[in-house]
Parts: C-alpha cells; structure tokens; sequence
C-alpha cells in the first residue's frame, strides 16, 4: 500500500510552490504528479533497506528532493539553457535530479549516470513503476565514461552535491557537449567556484553563471553553470585518484 497517497502527495508539493516561486512557475505535464508520488513512495519504501538517502521523512523527500531538483530546473529554463535533451545526471545517487526531471521533461531523453548497483537497480523500479519512457539508468563511473562512447555527447550534463567543484568539473565537463552546458546543485559554493577557475579553463569550460537560491523552509542553494566553449582536451579525465588528489590549479 502506497506511503503516500496522491492527496498527501498534492499537499506537500503544494506547501513548497507556495513558498517557492521558482517552483510555482514550472507548469508540470499532465501525470507528472502521479509520477513524482510515484518516485517518493519507492524511495520512502527502498530507502533504509538499501541506505540510499538519510533523508526519509515524506515531507522533506518533497522539500529536498523533489522541490530542489525542480527549483533549478525553472532557473535553467529562466536563463536559457537549452533543455530539449539528451540530459545526463553524474552521480545521480537515488535518482535526484534526474527522476523529476523525467517526470517534468517526458519528452527529454534524461539518464542517471552512478557508480553503485543498489542505486542504479533502485533508479530503474523507479522507472518501471513511474512509466518514465524516457528516463534510463548505466552503472558507470564517470571519469571512465568519459574515455568512451559517452564522451561530449550531452548538451546538458548535471551533478548534485557529488563532490568538490574542480572535482565535479573534470568529472563533468568531458561528458558535456561542445556548445552545451554543464550545471552543478551546490549548497555554498563561492569557495568552490574560485578553486575551480583553473580546472574550468583547462577543461573548456566558460561563461559562468551562479544563480543563488532557497528551498522552501529557507536552505540556502546554488546553481552553477558553466557553458563548454571548447572540447575538452583528450588527456582529461584523468583517473580518479588523480583527479581527487592533484585538482587542477
């Protein structure tokens, strides 16, 4: 039996569009609530058995997950970033962005890029259950990826709180689209941004647009947008252990 019924659902994604105008804005297809129930009631059930978030109260499911995934969507769309797809989610962890952004997006081609069976596996029933067509799920790591078929094949590649933004940027900027544009869900990130000039620069990585934001409740959030000017030189991604302990400066 559903945790959520869509009536719960519906009073809980409300109370955060009323505090959220970004969130108000986004005139969700036909079914996309169903979908979003969807996805919630899975991850509520799925998610201490498989520790796939600490988060586990349905309200603050709809507040953390589902409103600060679709929070930034509106600022993408608001600033003009190309959203017709594919979209690749690095690090997707429990599905957060990209299972709102395929119930929002349902004919954007939208996948989730983890390294983590349970996650992928969990992602996938998601799927299943939520009709979700367009939405597909690889086992992978990036930075491998990023040697293969995937690389620079997405014209809009994101990230959510995976790791530290010189980090994020080699990870990220090789699998995003020459002209596209790569955008990462940061709580603070001035420090962040500053420590990855550098690797920006080297990865092809431009035109940087920061777009501060709350979450119902408050919680501060930023979105970080880099447009890829460049194709990102072969040498980059280096292997994992390198990337996290020689960032590029």
């Amino acid at each position: 039996m559903p945790t959520l019924t869509p009536e719960a659902f519906s009073a809980l994604y409300g109370r955060c569009a009323d505090a959220s105008p970004a969130l108000a804005s986004l005139d969700l297809p036909d079914g996309a609530m169903d979908r979003l129930r969807t996805v919630c009631d899975l991850l509520i059930d799925n998610a201490k058995r498989f520790n796939l978030t600490a988060i586990r109260e349905p309200e603050e499911i709809v507040r953390k997950h589902v409103a600060d995934s679709l929070i930034p969507l509106a600022l993408l769309r608001d600033a003009g970033i190309d959203l017709a797809g594919p979209i690749l989610d690095v690090g997707t962890g429990a599905g957060f962005p990209m299972l709102p952004w395929a119930c929002a997006l349902p004919e954007v081609s939208v996948t989730g890029l983890d390294a983590t069976a349970k996650k992928i596996s969990h992602i996938r029933a998601c799927i299943d259950m939520a009709g979700l067509s367009n939405a597909a799920a690889v086992q992978g790591r990036a930075e491998e990826c990023a040697r293969e078929d995937m690389r620079e094949r997405y014209p809009l590649v994101t990230a959510r709180a995976v790791a530290a933004m010189p980090v994020l940027c080699e990870l990220c900027a090789p699998l995003t689209k020459v002209g596209g544009a790569f955008a990462a869900l940061k709580s603070h990130a001035e420090e962040e941004i500053r420590d990855a000039e550098a690797a920006a620069e080297a990865l092809g990585l431009d035109a940087l647009t920061v777009l501060p934001y709350e979450l119902p409740g408050g919680d501060a959030r930023t979105l970080v947008v880099y447009r890829k000017t460049r194709p990102t030189p072969a040498k980059y991604p280096r292997r994992y252990a390198e990337i996290t302990k020689q960032p590029i400066a």
